[in-house]
């Protein structure tokens, strides 16, 4: 058998989908993806050299599988693959959802959704944009990618660092991570001090680092950059709170990482978090864009957070029951065969 990932290798939880699909079927799979390159006009044309080299190419696969519908699934259209499987990253994958961009990247969509022999949801708040785009219902799989629980081990509150957070989200604008520095801010003005780590690299990271400086919030933010992904269960059993604030998000595998590891979570009110977390019980929503509810929030949890170890518990319960990676995989897989097998 020969399988094709088209996708981001360096994004681990595109590392999650290929390390498990290839433990539970024993299959080494192949990787495409493009440069990472940094202008707009070098990007295109590295886009148009990847595309000519799928068509052209005399590669033949039994199962290709893809990352985002609107880029890497729409390139899977022209791989020679006899079943085509593709995962949808956020609630859609058509954004800006609006003008142009949002009216050419919703066709793409549209076409491998109906051309896909499976579609991964990895949770339910996914499928509206699927539907609307046509994918057929009965090929849409509903169920995250899942963890390696014996990585993503929990610990318990009391062994906790006191008064501290952890960030995992990579350094771009729709993460808002300058938001967190400005409630670090509002926390210091009240005399509470909280160490909070920032995991991850990206465009953005220069300028965090200054202004973290120019708030006078150094000693609070600490930037750890890249690190390899097998060090990160690590940290975020250190943590006591998980903090994720952009303004639009899917079903996120960092999400339930921070969960499985016994962090509060503290994300912003999306229907995505929703499904999740309900809110003063195993984590608190807060609204996009609002510091001071954010820093509201981080200071609520620090001043008592024995008041929520039922929900951080809750928490891990619902990781162990639901996103246990070696059978969601076995489960992927089996799917997968049986697509192909019906062909």
């Amino acid at each position: 058998m020969k399988i094709l990932f088209l996708g981001e290798t360096y994004r681990a939880d595109a590392q999650t989908w290929i390390q498990g699909i290839q433990t539970v079927s024993g299959v080494k799979i192949d990787t495409k993806e493009l440069p990472r390159t940094g202008s707009r006009m070098a990007r295109m044309i590295e886009a148009i050299k990847f595309f000519s080299n799928l068509i052209f190419s005399r590669e033949q696969y039994d199962i290709s599988l893809a990352e985002r519908s609107t880029s890497y699934g729409f390139f899977s259209l022209f791989v020679n693959a006899k079943v085509r499987v593709v995962a949808q990253q956020g609630i859609s994958d058509v954004y800006p959802e609006h003008g142009f961009a949002g009216w050419y990247k919703k066709k793409l969509q549209t076409a491998i959704y109906r051309r896909a022999e499976l579609i991964h949801a990895w949770g339910w708040v996914m499928t509206p944009a699927m539907l609307e785009c046509g994918a057929d219902p009965a090929r849409i799989l509903v169920k995250p990618k899942g963890l390696n629980l014996d990585r993503f081990r929990f610990e318990a509150p009391a062994q906790k660092q006191s008064n501290s957070a952890i960030v995992t989200r990579s350094l771009y604008p729709i993460y808002r991570h300058s938001e967190i520095i400005d409630a670090a801010k509002i926390l210091k003005s009240k005399g509470i001090h909280m160490e909070c780590k920032l995991i991850g690299d990206g465009e953005l990271f220069d300028s965090l680092v200054q202004k973290s400086k120019d708030q006078g919030v150094e000693d609070m933010i600490q930037f750890e950059g890249r690190i390899d992904n097998h060090d990160l269960p690590n940290f975020l059993r250190q943590a006591q709170v998980y903090i994720s604030v952009p303004e639009t998000d899917g079903v996120s595998a960092s999400l339930f990482e921070a969960m499985a590891c016994g962090c509060f979570p503290i994300v912003t009110d999306l229907s995505a978090n929703r499904a999740f977390i309900k809110d003063g019980f195993n984590g608190f929503l807060i609204p996009v864009g609002n510091v001071e509810a954010l820093a509201e929030g981080i200071e609520k949890f620090l001043n008592s957070p024995e008041k929520y170890e039922e929900g951080i518990r809750f928490n891990r319960a619902y990781i162990e029951k639901n996103c246990d990676l070696k059978k969601n995989m076995e489960f992927f897989f089996d799917q997968y065969q049986k697509a192909l097998y019906s062909k």
